[in-house]
C-alpha cells in the first residue's frame, strides 16, 4: 500500500510540475548528448523519462529510431506532438519506468536524463531490471544523475548504484561537476556516466 501511495505521489508530483514548465525542462539536449551522438552508427535510442521529448527531437536528428517514455502525461503529450511534427514513426509511452512498460526490443542507446536518481532504493532495483531487457549486445547507457550529498537523503546516486550497474554493464567514463541553473549558477553536484555493455 504504502508503494503504491508514493507512486502516485510521484506521478502527482511531476505532472503538476509540467503545467509549467520545470527547470530541467530547457528545450535544449546536453553537450554530452550530442557528443556521443556524433561518434555511433544510429540505430534504436530509447530515452527514458523522457519529458517533452526534446532529446529525442534531437537523436531522431543524428538519424536514430527513438522511443520515449515518461511518468507524467502532459509532457508525453507535447513530446508526442513534437515527433508527429516530424513525420517520424516513434513511439512515446506513457510508462512507470520500475515497472510494466509495454517498451518491445533492445536499444543500442538508452538514455536518462535525470530519472534514475529521484527513484527509491526499491524502484533502482526495478529499473535496473528493466535496463538490463532493454539495453542490446553492445549497447550503451548514458546516465546523467544528480549525486547523493552525505548524509544521503535518498536523492541522488551512490557508489553502490554504480557498482549495481556494473554487475551487467561496464562504466566506460565519468564525469563529475555541478548542475548548472537556468539562471547560470552553480547547483548540486552531479555526474555523467556512460556504461557499455559487451
Amino acid at each position: 500500500m504504502r508503494g503504491t501511495v508514493a507512486k502516485f505521489r510521484r506521478w502527482l508530483r511531476f505532472n503538476l510540475l509540467y503545467e509549467r514548465r520545470p527547470p530541467w525542462d530547457t528545450g535544449v539536449s546536453p553537450p554530452e548528448l550530442i557528443e556521443l551522438l556524433e561518434t555511433l552508427k544510429p540505430g534504436h535510442a530509447l530515452d527514458v523519462g523522457c519529458g517533452t521529448g526534446t532529446n529525442l527531437i534531437t537523436m531522431a536528428a543524428y538519424g536514430w529510431d527513438v522511443v520515449g517514455a515518461d511518468l507524467a502525461w502532459l509532457p508525453v503529450l507535447k513530446a508526442r506532438q513534437k515527433i508527429k511534427k516530424i513525420n517520424r514513426n516513434s513511439r512515446v509511452f506513457h510508462a512507470d519506468v520500475t515497472g510494466k512498460t509495454g517498451i518491445k526490443g533492445t536499444f543500442g542507446l538508452v538514455l536518462d536524463i535525470g530519472c534514475y536518481h529521484s527513484l527509491s532504493p526499491l524502484q533502482r532495483a526495478n529499473y535496473r531490471r528493466n535496463l538490463m531487457n532493454w539495453l542490446g549486445k553492445d549497447g550503451i547507457y548514458l546516465l546523467y544523475a544528480h549525486k547523493c550529498i552525505q548524509p544521503c537523503d535518498g536523492h541522488g546516486i551512490t557508489k553502490e548504484d554504480i557498482d549495481s550497474f556494473q554487475e551487467f554493464i561496464m562504466l566506460t567514463w565519468l564525469r563529475e561537476g555541478a548542475e548548472v541553473r537556468p539562471d547560470g549558477s552553480g547547483g548540486q553536484p552531479a555526474a555523467w556516466l556512460r556504461f557499455d555493455r559487451n
